[in-house]
């Protein structure tokens, strides 16, 4: 792999990343969607749980803004790979996997999502590991 190749891997991961950190800014914001995804009754949502929606959907997006700007610079930003991976996935999936020990949401709803989260981060680390020959 050359560092052209390095950078455009990144720079695609990167990108999957804010896609998906955009896409989860949605059901953040509207009850209606994230019911539908996760189960639950939208109606039985109330003020607490709509403050921390609001305020998870604004570091939700502030962390999309970071992965679009890390792929201007896919190799010199390459460090921002490991971090979406430790402690913000690692974060995501933690809080799901007590919420579903705890009948919050239903495992057989956040299984898609482990899976596309244990994909990308795979392949974060992976990306991070072979482009450290191009790092400075």
């Amino acid at each position: 792999m050359d560092i052209e190749e390095a950078a455009r891997l990144i720079r695609i991961l990167f990108l999957v990343g804010a896609v998906t950190d955009a896409l989860a800014v949605v059901p953040m914001l509207s009850r209606r969607v994230g019911a539908a995804l996760f189960g639950g009754e939208s109606a039985r949502a109330g003020a607490e749980y709509r403050y921390a929606m609001g305020i998870g959907a604004s570091l939700m997006a502030g962390w999309t803004v970071l992965l679009c700007w890390a792929a201007a610079r896919p190799i010199e930003r390459r460090d921002i790979l490991l971090l979406t991976v430790f402690p913000v996935v690692s974060g995501i999936v933690v809080a799901t996997v007590i919420a579903a020990r705890r009948r919050v949401v239903l495992v057989s709803r956040v299984i898609p999502l482990w899976i596309h989260l244990g994909l990308v981060s795979a392949c974060y680390c992976v990306a991070y590991v072979l482009s450290g020959p191009f790092a400075r």
